[in-house]
């Protein structure tokens, strides 16, 4: 796959902005908010393969849902070692969400949690997919590839000042964890003025139970699914599955819009979020929200990345090719 690659500047707000912002947000939204500056604990220690998420901090966002549910370009995958070296980002940690590579998986689907040391090739990748029975299943995956879309944050790995976030008991009806962090900001930031916003980071859910989903093989999906001329899904076809966890270790990629107000086609929902367990268990996949708001506790750590790169903007060749 060709690579096409257009680069855009995120705002870069102090950190005390933002964690103002988030803990006047997040408090109409949990019981019990705190946020904090401080110095990223070890992220070895849970088991991530780079001690921070300071250095450089940038994210891409590769592709996009013609890619993965067109048929004419089912199959696509992206190199993202390859991407890390276009934009500057070869040494470097790597965090977040796509799809399996099917090349890697037999022919296979799978949710791919993105967690990978470029600099020491040190690779804690898992990948969730649907079992003979519905089930989730997951395991380690060592490519550098993955499918027709994805969202990464790159940064150095070091550790430095990042905001803390702990969350307990959910009183407001946003369930999404990344998405009231979103609304935080959008709605305590002067986004028109200053500009739009990118972060990415590790949590953990503590307590409660979320509900996520596993792409299914794409011969297990027996409708139509997809609109060629909308460019998106509108019927749905994922393995839901509900309620998971708690112990599930998240990688997040999130931003308030589009910072050049729209060319770059960047993924609709404005966060990437996937998951897996870190108590053992077979539990990964694509976070949506929690179901289970009076138990729900979390423990975040994020940065900001200061631009974005958008690989293969496939919408905008649909549109063109029109």
């Amino acid at each position: 796959m060709k690579l096409k690659i257009e680069r855009a500047k995120f705002n870069n707000p102090s950190l005390q902005i933002v964690a103002k912002a988030l803990e006047k947000g997040l408090r109409a939204n949990y019981q019990d908010t705190k946020v904090e500056i401080v110095d990223c604990p070890n992220l070895k220690k849970w088991d991530c393969p780079a001690e921070g998420i300071s250095g450089h901090e940038r994210i891409i966002d590769v592709g996009g849902e013609p890619y993965m549910h067109d048929k004419r370009y089912i199959g696509t995958e992206f190199d993202y070692e390859e991407i890390s070296k276009k934009i500057g980002s070869e040494k470097s940690y790597a965090l977040g969400a796509g799809s399996g590579a099917m090349s890697c998986l037999e022919g296979h689907c799978g949710e791919l949690v993105i967690n990978e040391n470029l600099i020491t090739n040190e690779s804690k990748s898992i990948i969730a997919q649907v079992g003979k029975n519905k089930e989730c299943v997951s395991k380690k995956y060592t490519a550098r590839k993955h499918g027709g879309l994805g969202n990464i944050f790159f940064s150095d790995g070091k550790i430095g000042k990042v905001i803390k976030i702990l969350l307990k008991k959910r009183i407001g009806k946003q369930g999404s964890l990344p998405q009231a962090i979103r609304n935080s900001l959008i709605e305590n930031i002067a986004l028109k003025e200053s500009g739009h916003i990118a972060m990415g980071g590790v949590f953990r859910i503590l307590k409660g139970s979320v509900k996520s989903h596993v792409q299914p093989d794409y011969d297990d999906i027996k409708h139509e699914y997809y609109d060629p001329k909308l460019m998106k899904c509108t019927k749905d076809f994922l393995q839901f599955y509900e309620p998971v966890g708690p112990n599930l270790q998240c990688y997040s990629v999130l931003w308030t819009g589009d910072p050049t107000g729209g060319n770059l086609n960047l993924r609709e929902s404005g966060e990437h979020t996937h998951f897996h367990s870190y108590k053992d268990k077979m539990e990964a996949g694509h976070y949506h929200f929690d179901v289970t708001p009076n138990d729900i506790e979390y423990e975040c750590y994020f940065n900001l990345a200061y631009e974005v790169y958008r690989v293969n903007n496939i919408y905008k060749e649909l549109k063109i090719s029109k």
